[in-house]
């Protein structure tokens, strides 16, 4: 972390840049990679359909393609609250 004075003399922390995201809209994944979500709608999620499902890649849920593995949507923010 780096240090440094504000204006007013006080010290203030910068925090360090958030690390780049796992995945990004379009990727592709890699079979066997990141886990499948089975009970969506515990999670609060819509149920699945229309040939996508839930995949859980890093802390974040997101929508991909059942049959390609394409990345369609981040959708972390509809999860619920028991969302790990």
């Amino acid at each position: 972390m780096a240090f440094g004075q504000g204006v007013s003399g006080a010290k203030t922390v910068k925090a360090p840049a958030p690390p780049p995201p796992l995945v990004k809209i379009g990727d592709k994944l890699e079979p066997g990679t990141y886990s499948m979500v089975m009970d969506a709608t515990w999670y609060g999620l819509p149920p699945v359909r229309d040939g996508w499902v839930y995949y859980r890649i890093g802390r974040d849920v997101f929508r991909v393609d059942y049959l390609t593995l394409e990345v369609l949507e981040n959708v972390t923010a509809q999860a619920g609250r028991n969302w790990p």
